[in-house]
């Protein structure tokens, strides 16, 4: 995966620790499945620099990209596409880093080959998280003048969700050669064959209709 983006991140065990974590979520196919909801992604990547050692948290926002006269909203009030919900979620890290790993709704609705994660610095400007100036001349800021009122809700929503997804990023961990060959001998989803059973386990454990419910639930974009 291209993390050009990490070389914001001047901490240079943080930021190998960042490249490390996006190239895995990449081996997963977290990015193409999940990426569309900022919630799961938050609160995944939150929790996985948490057993890091690091400080880390989801921060509710939303988010523009302005070019020339332009403005594309993620999450803003009103501005919600297709199977997304209002408000958009980020990953704070150390104080110091936005993270943000959930912009498949872009790479749907603004430009396929936008980019599938960000990061930069937290500016501590009160309305302001932070802001980045983009290859293509726009730029993204990601806002808290607004937080939806629904984003702890879907938080909590899908924490089921995101404690099956964490279980396999652990497990790859614990047996990332054994993926890694089981890749290279199968068709491009086949390394995906064992999701379904795990989600299914969480969701009958956690009470969620079906395995579809489930689905619906985690891509719900904010």
């Amino acid at each position: 995966m291209n993390t050009a983006f990490l070389q914001v991140v001047k901490d240079r065990k943080l930021a190998h620790d960042l490249r490390q974590i996006a190239d895995d979520f990449e081996i997963l196919d977290f990015f193409r499945q999940y990426g569309s909801s900022c919630f799961a992604m938050s609160a995944l990547l939150t929790e996985v620099l948490a057993e890091k050692g690091y400080s880390a948290r989801v921060q509710g926002c939303y988010a523009a990209i302005k070019q020339n006269n332009s403005v594309f909203y993620i999450g803003y009030k009103g501005f919600a596409h297709d199977r997304q919900r209002e408000g958009h979620a980020v990953c704070i890290v150390e104080d110091q880093y936005l993270l943000d790993f959930g912009l498949g709704t872009l790479k749907k609705f603004y430009t396929e080959d936008f980019s599938h994660a960000l990061a930069c610095e937290v500016t501590g400007n009160g309305k302001i998280l932070g802001a980045l100036d983009l290859e293509t001349g726009a730029n993204i800021a990601w806002w808290v003048d607004w937080i939806s009122p629904a984003i702890e809700q879907e938080l909590l929503a899908q924490q089921a969700g995101v404690e099956a997804l964490l279980g396999l990023y652990n497990d790859f961990q614990k047996n990332r050669m054994s993926y890694l060959i089981k890749k290279m001998f199968v068709n491009n989803s086949g390394i995906h064959h064992d999701q379904p059973d795990a989600l299914s386990q969480t969701i009958a454990k956690g009470g969620v209709a079906d395995k579809n419910n489930f689905t619906e639930l985690l891509i719900s974009e904010g």
